[in-house]
């Protein structure tokens, strides 16, 4: 055997006896979770063997935590996480439609309220950096929201959007999707 091999069963040996099991994107899977480097933000990094991409939203002792970096693959997966700090809620709507007419011919409609979502996501005064040692800070009234990169929060959060986080109401004025799987949001105060 190559002594320059990696082994997977030396890794699932560590996952079956110091592991922990999180919730990658709605899917529990074993893991391995430890500490970044002390910063601003709380950063964990997460192994595991299973195939995991940067924008997996990640349950780990009762915190989500979004996948931010490139996932370094091989054998075993390996990327850094950062927590998400707020959650904005979007309220359901109200969506009626025509299910028949009357005797004169006039729409009856049936309405029906959406369901509330909760979109976990981290606000920043800074551009997105990782390891960068001087972040470029964005203009005063101006956030940079970070939320993952899905059908559901692309339809909810495009230009002109508003939502409410850190007890303001913010206007979307630009959208980035430059970082697969991670749509990041430029806001300012409205």
């Amino acid at each position: 055997m190559n002594p320059f091999t990696f082994d997977t069963s030396d890794f699932q040996f560590l996952l079956d006896t110091v592991g922990e099991t999180v919730t990658i994107d709605n899917v529990e899977q074993k893991a391995i979770i430890n500490n970044a480097k002390i910063d601003d933000y709380e950063e964990k990094y997460i192994y595991t063997l299973d195939s995991i991409q940067r924008g997996n939203l990640i349950l780990h002792n009762k915190k989500k935590y979004l996948i931010v970096s490139d996932v370094t693959e091989g054998k075993l997966y390996k990327a850094l996480m950062r927590h998400c700090n707020y959650e904005i809620v979007i309220e359901g709507q109200k969506v009626c439609e025509i299910v028949s007419y009357n005797v004169f011919g006039e729409p009856i409609e049936e309405c029906h309220t959406t369901k509330s979502i909760s979109v976990p996501v981290f606000v920043d005064k800074y551009a997105f950096k990782i390891d960068d040692p001087a972040p470029i800070r964005v203009p005063d009234k101006q956030i940079i929201v970070t939320m993952q990169d899905n059908e559901t929060n692309k339809s909810k959060f495009t230009v002109n959007t508003k939502f409410d986080v850190m007890g303001h109401t913010w206007k979307v004025v630009d959208v980035d999707l430059t970082r697969n799987g991670l749509l990041i949001l430029t806001c300012e105060l409205s």
